[in-house]
């Protein structure tokens, strides 16, 4: 029999002597991955005023501090370089806890509502493309590891939270956000280190319950909800039981698939959405935290409301071009008429990814944005409008492109003929009922399916030239 290491013997002594209990954050957990390169706190609780041993596979030595008289501890550590070799942390007073194949990598927080929620076996009747072959194949991947964030709502900013670090397997996998996983499965892939995946999400949730108290206090009472008729759509509730317990874990980023719920009070989703991720930067003291939005999918909408679906479109796409480190992925071409879950989560994913690669990871020669409206020209009765992010030119030719309108100078729109004009980075848009076009719209409809992509294959974002202003139509 091999004598244990010298440290091992002195690290068992030490945990004799002390006389409490301790245990670690549910955040952390064997299985689980921390974020390279960075000091991560460690942290948990025990008995007040005692003292806490810490040790870490990667360090050569020993970490002691007192409990504060709540009883909680916290050890700042800096980890190493992303590595597949298992590591290890040992925590002990009375006790002894250790947590085993932990591995170091990039870990991203994936939020919002149901479509971020979603899981990879689908909701009942409502399917995700390719999901048996993704579950099937998902413990290849062993790199990649998961963690679902317990539901909760609370009055006020909680500690801790439910939820456990697992493999990639197929049963965890089935449950787990199919969004996050594909991206993740890709991520894991084609940087080669391990990727952990922190997914914290309610469906129907609106952006007010991802805030915190300060936050809100910045906003009118009269654009949104202050009591809602569900706990989860309340102001404040998510964040206090499901993201201000995270805070404490550094991540590298934050992809955001939210906003069907806000359609009546999009009017203000933009200020609010700015807001979400100015707190989150604050609340985990990383100021240049990237986040990525995933623009919501069209779908046709029962009941009323003002174009309330791609006005928050609109305004998640003003947000990033607002915000420094944000970005958004295009969804217009894979709604579903019928259902708010459309099945196509691989492709949010695909763009998610190739947005984390360019705009995070520095990586060239990929594209990143889907093309957007740069400036619109009227001449000889129609419209010629240029579009920032097609380099290599719009797709496809001598196709008519649909989702065009044009308005005179009365305000009404009629449907318009469109095709991409011969320089390729323009489309020439045309209306018999309009002769003499001064506005323009394109894909801002509630449904809609595009079919104008760059040469990346990223789908064009709907747009509007008018400045129409539209209130809150708020309901319970």
């Amino acid at each position: 029999m091999r004598p244990k290491p010298l440290f091992s013997i002195l690290f068992t002594l030490i945990c004799t002597a002390l006389h409490a209990e301790v245990t670690f954050h549910p955040s952390f957990g064997s299985h689980m991955v921390l974020q390279q390169k960075t000091t991560v706190a460690l942290h948990g609780s025990a008995t007040p005023g005692h003292r806490v041993v810490v040790r870490c596979s990667w360090e050569q030595n020993d970490r002691t501090v007192v409990t504060a008289n709540d009883g909680s501890w916290s050890v700042p550590v800096v980890t190493p370089e992303a590595s597949f070799e298992p590591q290890w942390i040992e925590v002990c007073e009375k006790n002894r806890i250790r947590l085993d194949d932990i591995l170091i990598g990039e870990v991203w927080l994936c939020s919002g509502q149901s479509n971020m929620e979603m899981p990879m076996r689908g909701f009942p009747s409502q399917p995700v493309d390719g999901a048996a072959a993704e579950i099937a194949t998902s413990m290849k991947y062993k790199g990649l590891r998961l963690f679902t964030v317990g539901r909760s709502c609370a009055e006020t900013p909680q500690n801790e939270c439910k939820g456990e670090w697992s493999r990639s397997t197929p049963d965890q996998v089935a449950l787990f956000s199919a969004v996050a996983y594909l991206f993740g499965r890709r991520l894991t892939e084609t940087l080669d280190v391990p990727v952990g995946l922190i997914v914290s999400s309610y469906g129907g949730s609106r952006i007010e319950s991802w805030m915190d108290a300060e936050s809100m206090a910045k906003f009118d009472p009269k654009d949104y909800i202050a009591k809602a008729d569900k706990p989860y759509r309340d102001p404040c509730k998510l964040y206090n039981g499901m993201i201000a317990p995270l805070t404490g874990i550094p991540v590298r980023g934050v992809v955001w698939l939210q906003g069907e719920s806000n359609h009546r009070n999009a009017h203000i989703y933009t200020s609010m959405l700015r807001e979400l991720m100015g707190l989150w930067r604050r609340k985990w003291s990383q100021p240049e935290m990237p986040f990525i939005v995933c623009q919501i999918a069209p779908t046709v909408f029962h009941g009323e409301s003002i174009l309330g679906r791609v006005r928050i479109m609109e305004a998640q796409l003003r947000a990033v071009q607002e915000e420094n480190r944000a970005w958004m992925v295009g969804t217009s071409d894979i709604g579903d008429e019928h259902v708010v879950h459309y099945p196509k989560k691989d492709k949010v994913a695909e763009r998610v990814f190739y947005s984390a690669l360019v705009n995070v990871y520095g990586m060239g020669g990929l594209p990143a944005s889907g093309p957007t409206v740069a400036r619109v020209d009227y001449t000889d009765g129609r419209a010629v409008v240029h579009f920032a992010h097609a380099e290599r030119g719009l797709n496809p030719l001598k196709t008519e492109i649909v989702g065009f309108e044009l308005a005179g100078a009365d305000g009404v729109y009629h449907p318009a003929a469109a095709r991409i004009g011969t320089d390729r980075a323009t489309v020439e848009v045309s209306s018999d009922a309009v002769p003499a076009p001064c506005a323009l719209r394109y894909a801002f409809t509630d449904w809609h399916r595009i079919n104008l992509y760059n040469h990346a294959g990223l789908p064009a974002f709907p747009y509007r030239s008018d400045s129409v202003e539209y209130g809150p139509n708020l309901q319970k």
